[in-house]
């Protein structure tokens, strides 16, 4: 081959490489996402109108990976393909930290996986999520079914974007064996333990040894999470957190510092064990108690977040032999019950909105509660229709003769669990859970007063949401 050739067949292979890199380029340009949904739908319209019909894709978040976890929304999936029958749901498993970049990309699901402080973010961050309301009255969604304590994590400036699953209002799993060693023999777990009384049970059942080493603890509370020190925040009738005035007060407000000073207390006498942080605090106390869930034979009452947690620490109980059981949140005396909830939102450049959001407001039904939570990996049904139903009271397993009533108790005395339901992202970090495991540990080791330690956050926060407002 002579060398005219070989350039002629050099220049050849350059121009196809070019013109197939440019077929690309121009494949991508034209590869455009579907257009922004506004999710406003005509409110004389039917669900017949609506034409739910189609294909969405179905975006879970399995973390754990396990089969039994995605029985929950497969069941959901085949439900409302029932429901709706020209309808066609894909499932999809992907794990929480990709949607980002899905989002951007415009692959994510139609519906997907979603909390609060995720939902926050990819409304405001990414433009990404369709409001869910206009959906409600044509799709005869009954909202005053709904516990508002569940609904109120879904909503962001007011509009509801994230559709709940569950209704997770905090509970304690409590050491039965502990109690009756103590000769405390007629605690009720029916009813809220008013506080003054649960802080004399657990002073009854703390051991302290003669050179101050705690052995055991009345209870063991994860104090520096948001669903736990926001309940002694507004335990005693302070508002800590003013989202109209873009304000926080906590040392501004007399009733705000008696519930600081309440959890502050409990730690340094001994009974308020400050779960997944004692080595925070080893200066000012001496433990002698098993971190993590190894605590179950130390402490009496131990913080139960949600009905998740259940296998995990049922099985701990379990093994060790332990009899165990449900009981509410200690009743401060403004009663409140902190509430979280986990759910799924609807993808704004879906090119079949109605059906993803019929399919995401499915939660809201009694088939699509009942679907979810009669399955391994189901939780707490969020209708009130549904309370006393025994397909979630754990029927049919060891555990049917725990108290499942718990998890519905106070649902009138629910609050926000989640900072961020409540206040900007940049307000919401300042309270994160690092934040609050500093601050306390600061104060309970004596090197700050809880007035100067807990007057500089509300100051940083204040700040801040001053520059945010403007």
């Amino acid at each position: 081959m002579n060398k005219t050739t070989k350039t002629k067949r050099s220049l050849i292979v350059r121009i196809g490489v070019l013109v197939f890199v440019l077929s690309i380029v121009v494949g991508l340009i034209g590869c455009k996402k579907a257009p922004v949904q506004t999710g406003e739908v005509d409110q004389n319209k039917t669900v017949e109108d609506l034409e739910i019909k189609g294909q969405i894709l179905f975006t879970v978040n399995n973390e754990s990976g396990k089969a039994e976890e995605a029985m929950a929304p497969k069941a959901v999936v085949q439900k409302f393909m029932q429901v709706y029958p020209g309808t066609k749901v894909n499932y999809e498993e992907s794990n929480r930290t990709t949607y980002p970049t899905r989002i951007a990309s415009g692959d994510i699901g139609d519906v997907f996986w979603c909390d609060a402080n995720d939902a926050n973010n990819y409304m405001h961050n990414h433009n990404a999520l369709m409001p869910l309301d206009s959906y409600i009255k044509p799709l005869n969604i009954d909202l005053g079914n709904v516990y508002s304590g569940a609904l109120e994590c879904g909503k962001i400036d007011g509009r509801l974007y994230m559709v709940p699953r569950k209704i997770g209002e905090q509970a304690l799993i409590y050491n039965k064996d502990i109690m009756q060693e103590a000769g405390i023999v007629d605690f009720d777990d029916s009813v809220a333990t008013p506080w003054e009384d649960f802080k004399q049970i657990c002073r009854q059942i703390t051991i302290k040894e003669d050179d101050g080493t705690i052995t055991r603890c009345g209870a063991a509370l994860k104090v520096w999470w948001h669903n736990t020190w926001q309940m002694f925040f507004r335990g005693f009738g302070g508002k800590w957190i003013d989202n109209k005035n873009h304000k926080i007060s906590i040392v501004d407000s007399t009733e705000v510092m008696e519930g600081v000073n309440e959890l502050i207390n409990g730690i340094l006498e001994g009974w308020l064990y400050p779960e997944d942080m004692a080595g925070q605090v080893s200066t000012a106390l001496k433990y002698k108690i098993s971190d993590g869930d190894g605590d179950i034979k130390d402490v009496c009452f131990k913080t139960y977040g949600a009905m998740t947690w259940l296998t995990r620490l049922g099985t701990a109980y379990d093994q060790l032999k332990i009899d165990w059981d449900f009981c509410p949140f200690p009743a401060f005396p403004t009663h409140n019950v902190s509430t979280g909830a986990t759910g799924y939102v609807v993808y704004n450049r879906t090119k079949n909105p109605n059906t993803a959001a019929a399919f995401a407001l499915f939660f809201l039904t009694e088939d699509g509660q009942r679907a979810y939570h009669s399955q391994t990996g189901g939780n707490v049904p969020l209708l009130k229709s549904l309370a006393e139903d025994d397909f979630w009271h754990g029927v049919g397993t060891n555990w049917e003769d725990k108290n499942f009533d718990v998890f519905v108790m106070y649902t009138d005395c629910t609050q926000p669990a989640s900072v961020i339901t409540q206040a900007p992202q940049e307000i919401a970090d300042i309270f994160s859970n690092d934040a609050m495991i500093q601050v306390i540990a600061s104060v309970v080791n004596g090197k700050a007063t809880a007035e100067d330690a807990f007057g500089k956050l509300q100051t940083k926060a204040n700040e801040k949401w001053a520059l945010i407002a403007d």
